[in-house]
C-alpha cells in the first residue's frame, strides 16, 4: 500500500470519526471555543506559536473554560483556580486517567510508571513505593547531605570575576545531584549513541510534550510511525533504557540506613522494568524542572535588582559564619519563599499540567465534559488568573505573597488531585536551599557591563513539554566584599 492511498484512508477514517462526534454531542452545553476546521480542528490557530499565550489570549475572548479540537480528538481547557478547583476536587476521580498513546506507553516503560499510567491497583502500588519508601524523613535527611556535597563542590568551582554558563553549569549539578540519589553515583558523563543523560532528559521532555496519538486517537499510530516519530521514540528509548540499566547493574548496595538511594530501596519490592519506570520519573520530575527554575530564579533576581538585593539581606542575616546553608536556616527566610513562589508563578517550569482525560460525563462552571474528553489545566492561565492575582499580574513582585494565604489551586506548578507532583516539598526545599547558597557569599551580575534590567527573559516554548529561557544564561560570580 503506497502512502496516498494510505493518507486517503486515514483522513477518510478521521472524517467519519468528526463526523460521529459531532453527531454523538449534541444538545449538551458545551464549553465555548473558537471555530474548528474539518479533520485539523483548531490546530492551525496554535501550530508555530506559543501554545500558553495563545490559549490565554483565547481565554480573553471565551473565558476561563474553552473547547478545542486538536485534530479530532476534544480538548477541554481550564485557566482559572475556581474550575481547577472543580476538576481536581469534585471530579478528581473522573479526571485522574491519561489519554492512551503507544509510544507513550513505550516511554513509560509500558505503563509501569506513575506520571502516565492508568490510574489503578498497580499505579498505587507505585505511587506509595515513591512516598513510603523513598521520600521518607529518613531518606530525605540523607538526601540533604548529597546536597550539601555538590553544593560545596559547585561554589568551590566558580571561576569568580569570569563569565559562567549558568544554564550549563546548574543543569550539570542537578544531574550530579540526582543521580546520586538515585543511583548513589553521578552518570552525568556517561554518553550513550552520542547523548549524555541532561542530552536525553531533553529529548524525553520533546517526546513528552504530545503526539499524533493525542489528535487522532484512532489512527495516530500510522502517522507517527509515517512521520518518523516512532522511529524517533524508539532511538531514544534504546539509548536511555541502556543508560538506566546501567545505573541498576552497576550499583554497589549501601548497608548503612543513612545512604541508601532510590535503587537500594526498590530493589526488593519492583520488578526491572518498574525500576526503571521509576527511576525516570524521578529523573524527568527532578532534573530539568529544578535547573530550569534555577535559571529563571537567577534571571528575574539578576534583572531586578531591588529585590536582589533584598534577598542577599535576608540571607546573610541569618547565615553567621557557616560556610553552608541548609534547610534550618531558609526556614526562617520568608523573603526566599516567597521569591521561589514569584518565579514558580510567573515562569513554572510547564505552562500546562499533563494532559487528563475524562471517563464519565461531568459538569464543570456549568458546562457539559463529556467522555472521551481530553483536559488541559493551563497553569501559566491560573498563575495570571485576574479573579486571584488582582495586581501587577505580570510584574515580577515577590511581596504580594507577604500576609496573603495562596489557597491551593491559586498556583499549580505541582499539579493537583491523585496526580499532584509527590516530591513537591522535597523541590521546594531544594530550591531555597540552592539559592541561599548561590547567594550567601556571591554577588551576581550580568556580563560585559550589560545592565541588569537589559537581562533577556524571553521565553521559548516551542516543542517541549517545559519552558526554557530562549537565551543561554551567562552571569559572572563575585565573592561578596566581605569574603573577598
Amino acid at each position: 500500500m503506497d502512502i496516498f492511498t494510505l493518507s486517503s484512508l486515514v483522513i477518510i477514517t478521521i472524517s467519519c470519526i468528526l463526523l460521529w462526534k459531532k453527531k454523538s454531542s449534541s444538545g449538551f452545553n458545551l464549553p465555548p471555543g473558537p471555530p474548528s476546521l474539518p479533520i485539523i480542528g483548531n490546530l492551525h490557530q496554535i501550530i508555530g506559536k506559543s501554545l500558553s499565550h495563545t490559549i490565554m489570549n483565547m481565554s480573553q475572548k471565551y473565558g476561563p473554560i474553552i473547547l478545542l479540537h486538536f485534530g479530532s480528538q476534544p480538548f477541554v481547557v481550564i485557566s482559572s483556580s475556581k474550575l481547577a478547583t472543580q476538576a481536581f476536587q469534585t471530579h478528581d476521580n473522573v479526571l485522574c486517567n491519561r489519554p492512551y498513546s503507544r509510544n507513550l506507553k513505550r516511554l513509560a516503560f509500558n505503563y509501569n510508571d506513575i506520571v502516565f499510567s492508568p490510574y489503578d491497583d498497580h499505579y498505587k502500588h507505585m505511587r506509595k513505593t515513591l512516598v513510603v519508601d523513598f521520600l521518607n524523613s529518613r531518606m530525605t535527611k540523607s538526601f540533604k547531605k548529597v546536597l550539601d556535597s555538590e553544593l560545596k563542590r559547585l561554589i568551590d568551582s566558580l571561576p569568580f570575576d569570569k563569565e559562567v554558563h549558568f544554564d550549563k553549569m546548574i543543569s550539570n549539578f542537578m544531574v550530579d545531584y540526582v543521580c546520586k540519589i538515585v543511583a548513589g553515583k553521578s552518570y552525568g558523563d556517561v554518553t550513550l549513541g552520542g547523548k549524555k543523560l541532561i542530552d536525553m532528559l531533553h529529548e524525553m521532555a520533546i517526546l513528552f510534550s504530545g503526539s499524533f496519538s493525542e489528535m487522532f486517537p484512532s489512527v495516530g499510530w500510522v502517522l507517527e510511525d509515517l512521520s518518523g516519530w516512532t522511529r524517533r521514540v524508539d532511538n531514544h528509548m534504546t539509548n536511555f533504557d541502556a543508560l538506566i540499566g546501567k545505573m541498576i547493574d552497576e550499583h554497589i548496595d549501601h548497608t548503612n540506613a543513612d545512604e541508601k538511594d532510590l535503587i537500594d530501596v526498590c530493589k526488593s519490592s519492583l520488578t526491572r522494568e518498574e525500576m526503571k519506570a521509576i527511576m525516570t520519573n524521578v529523573f524527568n520530575g527532578s532534573v530539568d524542572t529544578s535547573y530550569l527554575t534555577l535559571v529563571w530564579v537567577m534571571s528575574m533576581l539578576v534583572k531586578n535588582p531591588r529585590v536582589m538585593h533584598k534577598l542577599q539581606a535576608e540571607i546573610r542575616s541569618h547565615s553567621g559564619k557557616k560556610p553552608r546553608l541548609d534547610e534550618t536556616d531558609t526556614a526562617k527566610m520568608m523573603y526566599l519563599k516567597n521569591v521561589i513562589k514569584e518565579t514558580l508563578r510567573l515562569h513554572g517550569p510547564s505552562p500546562f499540567l499533563i494532559t487528563r482525560h475524562c471517563v464519565e460525563h461531568i459538569q464543570i462552571g456549568g458546562y457539559d465534559i463529556l467522555p472521551g474528553t481530553n483536559v488541559l489545566i493551563c497553569s501559566r492561565g491560573i498563575a495570571k488568573d485576574p479573579t486571584v492575582w488582582t495586581e501587577n499580574v505580570n510584574e515580577f513582585y515577590p511581596e504580594r505573597f507577604e500576609n496573603r494565604v495562596v489557597d491551593q489551586f491559586d498556583m499549580t506548578p505541582f499539579g493537583g488531585g491523585r496526580r499532584s507532583c509527590p516530591g513537591f516539598n522535597l523541590a521546594t526545599s531544594t530550591l531555597e536551599v540552592v539559592v541561599a547558597n548561590l547567594f550567601n557569599n556571591i554577588d551576581w551580575k550580568p556580563p560585559n557591563g550589560m545592565r541588569n534590567e537589559d537581562l533577556d527573559v524571553e521565553e521559548d516554548e516551542e516543542g517541549s513539554l517545559l519552558v526554557a529561557k530562549k537565551t543561554p544564561l551567562y552571569l559572572v560570580p563575585v565573592k561578596h566584599n566581605s569574603q573577598a
